[in-house]
């Protein structure tokens, strides 16, 4: 043991020896040559006592008390045998290999099933450990003191053959393919065997695909299975349909409760809500007599007119610019527009009960108008004079966002502004991935979308662009969608739900949904074909109003587009407030 201590030892002082000679500058360069050469010495040191060790049957730690400095390196001896004394290492694709092994080896034409389940006479070959991790209701089952928890074969009654090859294809393979005929029976069954995505995907669905024919049942669907947006899609679609519907026997039936919640939500003047309801009381009046006045005092009745802020000069109704903006439930559309041939106003939006505009003789003042009072109060300016950016309210942050644009040089500008509405304050952050100025922006669900407009190109000249632009709120990046609009250039667009309403200068409605990656095109009824252009659009009251180009005061055509129904309508004669703000901005 000594003589292993010795050698250690007396290597480890070679090592110091020629460690030191390097503070010499002179002695550098051949100090570096020693080192080489002790280090060559250390290992073979190193090598002969861990030999000698194994002959000895000594433990290394025995070898470490024997000498000072015995073993140790540069670093310190104990940092060494820490290190390789073991670690943790952990495989951050473990669990996904493991899933994806053990559903490989389950697709194996049915390999290690050990439950068959019959439904409509078919049997299915099936894994009680993939169906509990994809449903509770079967984790239950088979982990209960049930019968089931143990039989090797279970037969199902409250589903059919068709509809649970859906399920199992939705739980083994993450995808299903909904259908229309089997969409109720599909959502039913995905909340009965709880696959909550899947239930939810079936609600959004019908919710898209709710008509005067099925409003009602959906809506008593709904209500069955406590799902608030399906139950106001579907309340919503009977309520403006109502005239088509009270004579139907699931009108006369409805239960008394769902009449309430129709009527007392505000029906259309046009609908007769009264004679809905003599109808549905005179169906059973011997029971249902009772109850005429509390339908009669709860019946809320609406007009149909709506009221269209246009911001712009009165004698002409071209507007090269058109922002949507929101309005809550009975309120009214505000719309914006700028004359082509001036550039008073460059941007608005919609934030709170608030209209905010940017423009005027200045084009980086911004003004603030209490659309209740009427009353305006100036705002903190942009930093900078800019033209043509999209304005975009995002009320979970109480911020308004300014994206694109042009400078007064007429330069096109990827700045992306946001304004603190409580500290009336703007703060610059990231950029957009490519300049561009008037495109359409729209807030879904905290990321802006931001449409179409103009870009350079090659030789930085300006062109119609197709680029779909995302900037995320929460962490303040920008990406560009790898795919394009199917038109180019300026255009406005409108939220409503999940989905973006795009409209484009000589171009149809287009629905942009962007977590499918997909377009439909929306055709216009025939009254509209001969119209060159269409100018702005905008959501209310659960509807898509597109507006045309040119309009006579107190008599314009509006394309008006239901989208739990798919019923597309021309509204004539709608009320138009025509008001002229610009003399406020000059």
């Amino acid at each position: 043991m000594l003589a292993v201590a010795s050698c250690a030892h007396s290597h480890s002082n070679v090592t110091y020896r020629h460690l030191s000679a390097l503070t010499s500058p002179a002695a550098r360069r051949p100090a570096q040559q020693n080192i080489t050469h002790a280090l060559h010495l250390r290992v073979s040191a190193g090598s002969s006592c861990k030999s000698l060790l194994r002959r000895r049957c000594l433990h290394p730690a025995d070898a470490m008390e024997s000498g000072d400095d015995g073993g140790l390196s540069v670093g310190g001896s104990s940092g060494e045998e820490n290190y390789f004394q073991g670690y943790t290492f952990t495989d951050r694709s473990h669990s996904s290999r493991v899933v994806k092994s053990i559903m490989d080896l389950c697709l194996e034409d049915g390999l290690f099933a050990d439950v068959s389940i019959t439904v409509d006479g078919k049997e299915f070959q099936l894994h009680r450990l993939v169906l509990s991790a994809q449903s509770s209701f079967f984790r239950s089952m088979f982990t209960s003191n049930l019968r089931e928890a143990h039989d090797r074969n279970i037969e199902l009654k409250d589903v059919s053959a068709s509809v649970f090859q859906l399920l199992v294809d939705y739980i083994y393979h993450g995808t299903i393919k909904l259908q229309v005929e089997d969409l109720q029976d599909t959502y039913e069954m995905a909340d009965m065997y709880q696959l909550t995505a899947l239930f939810e995907e079936c609600s959004r669905f019908l919710s898209r695909t709710v008509e005067v024919k099925n409003c009602l049942q959906v809506m008593w669907l709904a209500d069955r299975h406590s799902d608030q947006e399906l139950y106001t899609a579907a309340k919503h679609c009977a309520k403006i349909h109502l005239v088509q519907l009270h004579q139907t026997d699931e009108f006369l039936n409805l239960p008394l409760r769902l009449l309430m919640d129709i009527i007392k939500d505000g029906v259309p003047s046009s609908q007769n809500p009264t004679a809905a309801i003599e109808s549905w009381i005179n169906h059973n009046k011997v029971e249902r007599e009772e109850f005429s006045d509390m339908l009669s005092d709860g019946l809320k009745e609406i007009g149909e007119n709506v009221h269209i802020y246009l911001i712009g000069k009165e004698d002409t109704r071209t507007h090269s610019l058109a922002v949507s903006l929101h309005c809550d439930e009975d309120d009214a559309i505000s719309v914006s527009g700028q004359n082509s041939l001036c550039h008073q106003i460059t941007a608005a939006c919609k934030h709170g009960g608030d209209l905010y505009v940017v423009g005027g003789s200045i084009p980086r003042r911004m003004w603030k108008c209490n659309m209740h009072t009427m009353d305006w109060e100036r705002c903190a300016p942009l930093p900078r004079d800019r033209l043509h950016q999209a304005l975009v309210s995002v009320a979970s942050e109480d911020t308004i966002y300014s994206l694109g644009g042009k400078t007064i040089k007429d330069t096109l500008s990827s700045a992306v502004i946001f304004y603190k509405v409580r500290d009336n304050m703007w703060t610059e952050t990231s950029q957009l991935d490519t300049a561009v100025s008037g495109a359409a922006g729209v807030n879904l669900g905290g990321t802006i979308y931001l449409l179409g407009g103009e870009e350079n190109d090659a030789d930085f000249f300006t062109k119609p662009s197709r680029l779909i632009q995302c900037l995320e709120t929460t962490t303040q990046k920008c990406q560009t969608k790898p795919y394009m609009l199917p038109f180019a250039g300026c255009m406005h667009a409108t939220a409503h739900k999940d989905l973006i309403f795009v409209v484009a200068e000589g171009d149809s409605l287009v629905c942009y949904n962007p977590l499918l990656d997909s377009f439909t095109r929306l055709r216009f009824p025939e009254v509209w074909s001969c119209v060159p252009s269409l100018w702005k659009v905008a959501s209310c009251n659960g509807c898509i109003y597109v507006f045309r180009d040119k309009c006579k005061k107190g008599d314009a055509n509006t394309l008006k587009l239901n989208p739990a129904t798919s019923v597309v309508s021309v509204i004539k004669g709608i009320k138009i407030l025509l008001t002229n703000w610009q003399f406020v901005l000059a």
